[in-house]
């Protein structure tokens, strides 16, 4: 027995040893920190207060570490022996936070509902396709300074593929948060089943499309599932599928989707033109309103007095992205109701969103150029799309300004978009979370790994 056990200690041992690294090659490389100066000559670091002149933003690994007063270097920074360090001069730029866009959709462009409408298409893209595509315009919101961006509608998978190689740090690209597949009745705004497979399960909860309390409660589980980050529903019907603008989501349909995201963790938001169906998803809990082109004065009150945020998504109408007509009616809704200007004057909460995909993907900036127009400051439009989006997607901790511990995600830009907001249509650099992700005007190279 003891020779038994001595045996078996011997194999152990030698098992164990065979699995320690051996030598430097098996040995784990602790990377040594990397620090990058940016010497910034006009820095917006707090959107709603006044910029500052001739400021250092320290950026060690992938956060702010601290900002200083005038152009300092490396030997007045501190840094351990060994240490990284690089130093870029924005000395001539304009410094801000990275934007935030609360509305794309990056498998697509223009979105598929209206292409099929208008060239009698009706071959559904690959999930494989619409990844690639993913990709593809999440790259390009990034070139535009969008360095973190909300997904409200795709499929169950193309976009969390995009998004899980960007976290898993395989390429550089925006920060996505992904709603999956937006939530709609059959035949309602958002369901793209085919006839053939309406009745079929499988379909019905890839698509996200339900009826009755019940069927929602599980479609929002689904989405949850497949690990959305949050729960994008249709209210009413809208320009791109053709249903009309009412509602079409009962009320009980509607609490149902928005209680279950709530108790996951999730905040839900909803497309919505109708002001009933706005009050109803106000009345359900809903975080934000998506569009609320017909915005009455009472859904105004009840978003101010609930803190539900509206994402405005001009660009979706005006100028219509896609229709081809001498007078489209999206411009003549938007123009009658002007639900932004109202929004605005009384006080709701305003995040910055585009609906990009419905039209070119990195024109995005655009948005900011109607919002100025129709009345707010540019300061205020600055503030949407940086301190505003941070806050509606709860991650303000993290991003929305540029302050000591905060990732370090920030653009530059030769002009002064406080003068002339169209200046945020010419990105000169951008980083997200310490990388270089464009520099001089060109980006750098995509793939970690």
């Amino acid at each position: 027995m003891k020779v038994f056990a001595a045996a078996m200690l011997a194999i152990l041992f030698a098992t164990t040893t065979m699995a320690q690294p051996a030598g430097p090659r098996g040995s784990r490389q602790v990377m040594p920190d990397h620090y990058i100066l940016i010497h910034a000559g006009t820095l917006l670091a707090i959107p709603g207060k006044p910029p500052n002149s001739q400021m250092t933003i320290v950026v060690k690994n992938d956060r702010i570490d601290r900002i200083v007063t005038g152009f300092i270097t490396m030997d007045e920074v501190g840094a351990p022996a060994g240490a990284d360090f690089e130093v870029i001069d924005l000395s001539d730029r304009f410094v801000l936070p990275g934007l935030m866009d609360s509305h794309v959709h990056l498998a697509h462009q223009p979105s598929r509902g209206r292409r099929r409408v208008q060239r009698g298409d009706w071959d559904t893209p690959t999930p494989a396709q619409l990844a690639i595509n993913a990709i593809i315009y999440a790259r390009r919101n990034l070139a535009a300074g969008f360095t973190t961006v909300r997904d409200v509608g795709s499929n169950d998978q193309s976009v969390f593929a995009a998004r899980n190689a960007i976290n898993a740090g395989r390429m550089i690209g925006p920060r996505i948060l992904v709603s999956g597949s937006a939530l709609a009745v059959t035949g309602g705004h958002g369901d793209s089943i085919s006839i053939k497979d309406t009745g079929h399960p499988g379909a019905r909860l890839a698509d996200g499309t339900c009826d009755g309390p019940i069927e929602c409660r599980k479609a929002v589980r689904y989405q949850f599932k497949l690990g959305a980050d949050l729960i994008k529903f249709t209210s009413t019907g809208g320009f791109g599928s053709n249903t009309a603008l009412e509602p079409q989501l009962f009320k009980d349909e509607i609490q149902a989707i928005v209680a279950t995201a709530h108790l996951l963790g999730m905040k839900a938001t909803t497309h919505a033109y109708s002001a009933v169906a706005i009050k109803d998803a106000i009345r359900a809990g809903v975080d934000s309103i998506e569009h609320g082109f017909l915005l009455d004065d009472e859904a105004i009150r009840m978003m101010k007095k609930n803190g539900v945020w509206l994402v405005p998504t001009i660009s979706a109408s005006y100028p219509p992205p896609i229709f081809n007509l001498p007078d489209p009616p999206s411009v003549k809704l938007r123009n009658k109701h002007r639900a932004f200007e109202r929004a605005y004057a009384a006080g709701v909460k305003i995040a910055f969103g585009t609906d990009a995909g419905t039209f070119k993907h990195g024109t995005n900036a655009k948005e900011f150029e109607l919002m100025v127009g129709f009345g707010m400051s540019e300061m205020d439009a600055i503030h949407t799309a940086t301190v505003s989006t941070a806050s509606l997607f709860g991650i303000d901790a993290d991003t929305g300004t540029l302050e000591a511990g905060k990732l370090a995600d920030l653009i530059a830009i030769n002009g002064d978009p406080l003068n002339d907001i169209s200046a945020l249509r010419d990105i000169d650099f951008v980083m997200k979370s310490g990388a270089v992700a464009k520099r001089n005007g060109q980006m750098t190279e995509p793939f970690t790994y």
